[in-house]
C-alpha cells in the first residue's frame, strides 16, 4: 500500500446553547458493575431533567447537552458498547440492585453486570467440547451469550440529548500485530520490520442500514435495526474485555484499508501522511487480527474522546507548548467535556522506602510486570498536557468513594485483582448501586459551569426574570468553591 493522506472534514458544532459530552470508561474487570451503575443513573437524571424542561412553566436550567462520543477499554469498553445500544431505547432504572429478587429486568447494564455473569458459569467447560484446544483458563461461553443479549439493537426511541451520529471507540490489543518497515525506501539499508500492537475500532450510529457514517473509518450501527456493524460490535466488545489468559482471545476480520490510518495517530490529526503497513494486502483484502484486552495497550482512552470532541469544536485551540488541539477549560468558556469513569484510578506514588529485595525476586516481579503494563497503558491513554493543566471544566473524573468507609476500599468487586465480583452477586449489586450514588453526588456537586458561561446564559435567557432568579437560587451550590455555578445536568427528581 502506498503512503496516503486521509481526508476527513468533521462538521463543527453550530449550537451555542449546547454543552457536548464525551464519556470515557477505563478498565475495571468485574468492577464494570460500578461503571454500569454510573451510566444507569446518568441516563435517569437526563430523562428527568428533559421531562422537567418540557413541562409547562418549567423552573429548571434550560440549556441543552449532547452526548457525542463514548470511549472505553476492557470492562469499560464493554460498558460503552452496551450504552450505545441502551441509549437507543427506553429501560427501567435499578434503584435497589442489592435486592436479589430483582431479576429479568429490561436494563441491559444490570442484567449483564449483576445477574448474568458469575463464577459458576465461568467455571463451566462448554468451550472444551469437540476436542477444542484450551484457549483460556475460564470458560468464555457466558461472555458470548451476554454479548448477544446486550448488543442486539432494540426498537429506537429518540433521546434529544444523544447525538444522531453517536460515536464509539473501543481499544484492542492485536497480538498478531500490524507490520511496519523501519527501513523505508533507503537504498542499501538493512531491512528491518516491526509490529504495532495497539489497535482500536470506531463505530457510529446511522439512521438506517443504507446510511454511511460521517467519519471515514467508522463502522455503521443502524439505529433500531439489525445489520450494519452490529455483529462486529459484539466481537469488538468481547475482544476489548478478553483479559489475557483468563478469557478467550478473539479473532476479528478487518479490511486492510482500516490501516491506511496509522493506528497510533491521534484522532485530532484528520489530515496527515500515514505510514503504510508493510504487507502485500490490497485495501479491500481481509486482515484477520487476534485480540486480547484493550487495556493492555490503552486502559484509559481519554484522548480518543477528547480529540473527537476537539475536532468538532469551533472553540478548540492549539496548545502553543505541545501543538495539541485542546478544548477550552475555563468554567466561563468551556463548551464540552470528557467525563472519565475510573473504577480503579491510578494511585502510584513515589516510595522513598522502595523495597528492592522484595521486588527483585520472581514472586515480586510478576505483579510488578502486570502493574507496569496497566500503568503504562494509562500513561499512553491520556494527554499529560491536558491532564496536568490544573482545574478544568473540559475534563472530569468520577471514581468510587463511600463516605461510610473513608479509610477502606469503596469497591467490593476490587478483591482478587478485581475478579472478586465474579464470585459474589452481592459485590456486583453493591458496586452497581455505589456507581449510581457516586454519579448523583458528582452531578450535584462537581459537574458544573459558571452561570456566566454563554451556554448557561442561553438557557437562562429562555426564562422570565422572576423564574430565572428562582432557578439560579434553587440550583446554585452552597459550596464556596462552586460559587456562581449551575449544574450541567441538573437533578430534577433523582
Amino acid at each position: 500500500m502506498n503512503q496516503q493522506s486521509i481526508q476527513w472534514n468533521p462538521k463543527q458544532w453550530d449550537d451555542d446553547g449546547t454543552f457536548h459530552i464525551g464519556i470515557n470508561m477505563a478498565g475495571a474487570v468485574s468492577a464494570g458493575a460500578y461503571t454500569a451503575g454510573v451510566l444507569d443513573f446518568l441516563t435517569e437524571a437526563l430523562e428527568q431533567w428533559y421531562a422537567a424542561k418540557a413541562s409547562e412553566n418549567a423552573k429548571v436550567p434550560m440549556h441543552s447537552v449532547c452526548i457525542d462520543v463514548f470511549s472505553g477499554a476492557s470492562a469499560g469498553g464493554m460498558c460503552a458498547a452496551i450504552a450505545s445500544v441502551m441509549l437507543q431505547g427506553s429501560f427501567e432504572h435499578i434503584r435497589n440492585p442489592e435486592d436479589e429478587r430483582v431479576v429479568n429486568t429490561n436494563n441491559r447494564f444490570y442484567e449483564s453486570w449483576v445477574n448474568k455473569i458469575d463464577i459458576q458459569w465461568l467455571l463451566e467447560d462448554n468451550d472444551l467440547e469437540d476436542g477444542k484446544p484450551v484457549i483460556s483458563l475460564l470458560d468464555s461461553t457466558i461472555i458470548d451469550q451476554i454479548a448477544e443479549y446486550a448488543l442486539t439493537p432494540a426498537p429506537a426511541t429518540k433521546r434529544p440529548y444523544v447525538s444522531d451520529s453517536l460515536t464509539l471507540f473501543l481499544t484492542l490489543t492485536n497480538v498478531r500485530g500490524t507490520p511496519y518497515s523501519l527501513s523505508g525506501d533507503a537504498s542499501g539499508s538493512a531491512e528491518e520490520d516491526t509490529a504495532y500492537y495497539g489497535d482500536k475500532l470506531q463505530f457510529e450510529t446511522v439512521k438506517d442500514a443504507s446510511a454511511r457514517p460521517l467519519a471515514p473509518f467508522a463502522k455503521p450501527l443502524p439505529v433500531g435495526t439489525s445489520g450494519g456493524a452490529w455483529p462486529l460490535l459484539q466481537d469488538a466488545a468481547k475482544a476489548t474485555g478478553a483479559f489475557p489468559l483468563f478469557l478467550a482471545p478473539r479473532k476479528i476480520d478487518r479490511p486492510a484499508k482500516d490501516y491506511l490510518y496509522s493506528p497510533w495517530e491521534p484522532v485530532s490529526k484528520v489530515k496527515l501522511p500515514c505510514v503504510p503497513a508493510h504487507w502485500p494486502l490490497n485495501p479491500d483484502d481481509t486482515f484477520t487480527t487476534l485480540n486480547v484486552d484493550g487495556g493492555v495497550t490503552d486502559n484509559d482512552p481519554f484522548q480518543l474522546a477528547h480529540d473527537f470532541l476537539a475536532v468538532h469544536n469551533p472553540k478548540a485551540f492549539t496548545d502553543p507548548d505541545t501543538g495539541e488541539l485542546r478544548n477550552p477549560p475555563e468554567p466561563e468558556k468551556a463548551n464540552c467535556a470528557v467525563l472519565t469513569v475510573a473504577p480503579f484510578p491510578a494511585d502510584e506514588f513515589f516510595d522513598p522506602a522502595y523495597d528492592f529485595d522484595r521486588n527483585m525476586n520472581i514472586f515480586g516481579m510478576l505483579p510488578n510486570l502486570f502493574t507496569t503494563l496497566v500503568s503504562q497503558s494509562r500513561f499512553l491513554g491520556e494527554s499529560l498536557a491536558a491532564v496536568m493543566s490544573g482545574q478544568s471544566c473540559s475534563r472530569f473524573v468520577l471514581a468510587p468513594s463511600d463516605a461510610g468507609l473513608p479509610n477502606a476500599e469503596a469497591l467490593q468487586c476490587g478483591l482478587l485483582g478485581a475478579f472478586g465480583g465474579f464470585f459474589e452477586r452481592g459485590f456486583r449489586a453493591h458496586d452497581y448501586q455505589l456507581g449510581r450514588r457516586n454519579c448523583q453526588k458528582f452531578l450535584m456537586d462537581y459537574f458544573r459551569l459558571a452561570i456566566a458561561n454563554p451556554i448557561m446564559q442561553a438557557g437562562l435567557n429562555k426564562l422570565d426574570d422572576a423564574t430565572r432568579n428562582e432557578v439560579i437560587g434553587k440550583f446554585e451550590s452552597s459550596d464556596p468553591r462552586q460559587k456562581d455555578t449551575l449544574p450541567i445536568i441538573p437533578l430534577c427528581g433523582t
